[in-house]
Formats: C-alpha cells, sequence, structure tokens
C-alpha cells in the first residue's frame, strides 16, 4: 500500500468508525470526546515523528494507525499533555525520544502492559499512550477484561 493510501484508508475507517453511536460510546469510556484531534499515523513512522504532530494540538488526542501487515485499525488515545497523567509504573513501558522506534515498534512494546509512557520534545510532562481496544482479545493481558462490542 502506498502511503497516501494507507492513510486515506486509516482515516476512513476512523471517520465511519466515529459515526457510530455505540462506537461513540466505547471510544468515552478511553478518554475520547467529540471534537478530540485526530491523528492518523502510518505504521512505519517513527514515534518521534507521530508525536511531532500530536504536539501541535497541545490537547489529547486520538491516534488511529492501519497496518496492513496486520490487517487491522488501531486507535491510541493519547493523555493530554497539560496533565501530566498518572503512571502505574509495573503496567507502564517507558520509551525515549530519539531512539527511533516506529509506531509499529511501539505497540509491539506495548503488547502486555496498560499504556506506553513518551516525553514528547518541548513537553512539560510524559503523555500516556494507550490503545484503545476494539474488539476482545484472548492475546493481550491488557484486554483481558475487555467485552466484545458490536459496531452498527
Amino acid at each position: 500500500m502506498l502511503h497516501e493510501e494507507l492513510r486515506s484508508h486509516a482515516a476512513e475507517e476512523i471517520k465511519n468508525l466515529l459515526r457510530s453511536p455505540y462506537a461513540q460510546d466505547h471510544l468515552r469510556r478511553y478518554g475520547w470526546y467529540p471534537g478530540m484531534p485526530v491523528a492518523v499515523a502510518a505504521p512505519y513512522e517513527t514515534l518521534d515523528t507521530v508525536m511531532g504532530l500530536v504536539s501541535t494540538y497541545d490537547s489529547a488526542v486520538l491516534i488511529g494507525s492501519y497496518d496492513p501487515y496486520f490487517d487491522e485499525l488501531t486507535l491510541w488515545h493519547v493523555s493530554d499533555p497539560a496533565t501530566g497523567d498518572r503512571f502505574d509504573e509495573e503496567q507502564c513501558v517507558d520509551l525515549k525520544r530519539n531512539e527511533a522506534f516506529t509506531f509499529r515498534e511501539m505497540r509491539q512494546k506495548a503488547w502486555h502492559c496498560t499504556s506506553v509512557r513518551f516525553w514528547p520534545k518541548g513537553w512539560d510532562h510524559p503523555v500516556r499512550v494507550r490503545e484503545i481496544p476494539l474488539f476482545a482479545r484472548s492475546d493481550r493481558l491488557a484486554c483481558s477484561e475487555a467485552k466484545a462490542i458490536q459496531f452498527a
């Protein structure tokens, strides 16, 4: 998939998802609110690049990423940089800036934890990045208590 096709596909999937009142109710449980900025990330983009885009909003952001390798759309909530969200040290993975992690690698590092802590350049606090489950997954600890969601 070309870069433009990848972004267009992700944006279209997110737009369709946000039209559903069931999806909106589910996303609200994870911190989403109507009008929240949405950023689209390609799986091969570096985390620094994605967070650079996120930092332009200076608020909580919803990141959508479609990974053609896994044929899966994932949604991620990035906390508001002004709040300095508290972190559960045992359930959090620290990712350092300038380590050139791709978005896909962040996803893999976050596989068995509840969130990723990342300190974007120029921000006063680290942000928490956590995946919003779109369906119940038996292969991830963070989603073991999630219930299946059927979107209309």
